[in-house]
């Protein structure tokens, strides 16, 4: 074999393989390591959303008021006997209520009248119900106390309008009544069926009529 010829061919085929190694392929360079893709970046915690901020509102609470039944029963022994009786034989009947029962003296129930007395015991106190031309009185007594009473033992008469009328209130005995004057016939937003002196006089005319 002729060694000589056919070192041209060995040449030509080193030459060869060194070209290859110097193409460069497209976004690489030669001997360039490779490179990790970027890392996302990492989202922020979410934080919980916090609760509203309400104001603190201190609750009412309602209580038994400490009724005085002895003062009740000596005011009761200290009534003179008269036509008012009949104001206890209204309030006699069934089971004492938790309060002294106050009732309006001298009051005159029209002839005609729709509607005759009522008297209802509650579980905190009663009401008690008196027809009438120009307005009805409403009586109404209870031991139950909310929030904190600002007051204690008795207190004066506390006369307000109201959008039917009127209403007197006080606190006698440990319990808080209140009187309603209800318009009957008085017309608009707030309708004058009563003034504050003839309310005011209803109202101290109340006698304690029965107590435990």
């Amino acid at each position: 074999m002729n060694y000589r010829s056919l070192l041209p061919l060995a040449v030509a085929g080193l030459l060869g393989l060194s070209a290859c190694d110097a193409i460069r392929f497209p976004g690489k360079t030669p001997d360039e390591p490779e490179q990790a893709a970027p890392a996302e970046p990492e989202a922020a915690p979410v934080e919980a959303a916090a609760a509203p901020d309400y104001p603190v509102r201190p609750e009412a609470l309602a209580s038994r008021a400490a009724i005085d039944w002895d003062a009740a029963l000596a005011d009761i022994a200290a009534q003179p006997a008269g036509p008012d009786d009949d104001n206890f034989a209204i309030a006699s009947t069934g089971e004492p209520p938790p309060v002294p029962v106050m009732l309006p003296s001298g009051i005159v129930i029209p002839q005609g009248a729709e509607s005759s007395v009522k008297f209802q015991p509650l579980s905190d106190g009663y009401f008690a119900f008196y027809p009438g031309t120009d307005y009805n009185i409403v009586v109404n007594g209870t031991n139950e106390v909310i929030g904190e009473r600002a007051e204690s033992g008795d207190s004066p008469l506390r006369y307000s309008p109201t959008t039917t009328g009127a209403q007197v209130a006080f606190t006698k005995y440990g319990a808080d009544y209140l009187i309603e004057f209800e318009c009957t016939e008085a017309e608009g937003e707030n309708p004058v069926c009563i003034s504050e002196e003839d309310a005011l006089q209803i109202a101290e005319s109340l006698v304690p009529v029965r107590s435990q």
